[in-house]
């Protein structure tokens, strides 16, 4: 039967046959009468000969885990998109992936986190590569990666000692401020969130929480490959005021009560935080800041709230917050 075009009466056209798309079968896409067509769409996705999924997948890891992309623009393969930077290493991985490792990301994120290049500082300490290269396109260094929202929320969590590392299980409910109202506003859940770690919070669009919009959570409307990574004073003020943060202080420093040697306390903060111990000065510093926020206070040094003012400081340095 004939149809119209565009809905058009007046405009008549012949009924245009099903087809597959060429963009993934060539010239001689597959022939299918019956279904809807999307497991021959899932088949010629995964097939092997398909040069773009894996491409794809492997360049998307190797984003997450570099802090660039081989090819830097994650979403657009296409003409519009940035050629790779490293064309032969791109399709190794590729065909590695699919052929040795059988399409497992852990066993992709696994083997690149053991690499020197992954494992290299991010510390510019060679002032002609630098000049050479100051874009670090050729990876001669780490790239200096701040985390993101969600990897700072379970990083608080996990130096506190609050975070439940348990996988699965039902998603809870986000936490509400009473700032955030409005139309078909659901039940709160927990401030902490249970411990859960921040993949299993549940994602509202009109009730995203505040920390993890100030560290450049995308609004979920569309997809992001690449998130934007800003530097601005909102995300100080939340990791100084948010109450979440406030909390898990008070947590952290209950969880230091039974070690009574204030040095001791101070070294297993920084290994905690930073996963080091601390250096002289830094030793010193901590142990001036307790001794004057305890008079503060009007408190013994001994006190949870002066532990938890130290932690909160440790909180909000940069190096909490950045992979180096």
């Amino acid at each position: 039967k004939d149809g119209n075009r565009r809905g058009q009466p007046r405009n008549p056209a012949e009924r245009t046959p099903r087809r597959f798309l060429e963009a993934l079968a060539g010239s001689e896409p597959p022939k299918f009468a019956t279904g809807s067509g999307r497991l021959e769409l899932a088949q010629q996705i995964v097939d092997p000969a398909n040069p773009f999924t894996a491409r794809v997948i492997v360049n998307r890891v190797w984003h997450h885990l570099f802090g660039h992309g081989l090819v830097p623009s994650v979403d657009n393969f296409g003409v519009l998109g940035q050629p790779p930077s490293h064309r032969d290493l791109l399709d190794y991985l590729a065909v590695h992936f699919v052929r040795d490792l059988n399409w497992s990301v852990k066993r992709l994120i696994r083997e690149l986190v053991l690499t020197r290049t992954y494992q290299m500082s991010s510390a510019p300490d060679n002032a002609p590569a630098e000049l050479a290269d100051p874009e670090n396109v050729l990876l001669h260094r780490m790239n200096l990666k701040r985390l993101e929202g969600e990897a700072i929320r379970d990083a608080v969590l996990a130096v506190s000692g609050r975070l439940d590392p348990q996988m699965g299980g039902p998603g809870i409910a986000v936490y509400l401020t009473h700032f955030m109202d409005g139309r078909g506003r659901p039940a709160s859940g927990p401030l902490d969130g249970a411990g859960r770690r921040s993949i299993y919070i549940s994602v509202r669009r009109n009730f995203l929480p505040p920390m993890m919009l100030a560290f450049d959570m995308p609004i979920p409307f569309t997809s992001m490959g690449r998130r934007n990574v800003s530097n601005v004073p909102a995300q100080a003020l939340i990791l100084m005021n948010d109450p979440f943060v406030v909390e898990q202080t008070r947590v952290w420093a209950k969880r230091l009560h039974s070690v009574t040697d204030p040095a001791e306390r101070i070294r297993q903060m920084y290994l905690a935080a930073f996963a080091r111990p601390p250096s002289e000065s830094e030793q010193r510093d901590a142990l001036a800041f307790v001794n004057s926020q305890s008079q503060n206070l009007g408190a013994a040094p001994t006190d949870e709230r002066v532990w938890a003012d130290l932690g909160h400081v440790l909180f909000n340095v940069k190096e909490f917050i950045y992979l180096n």
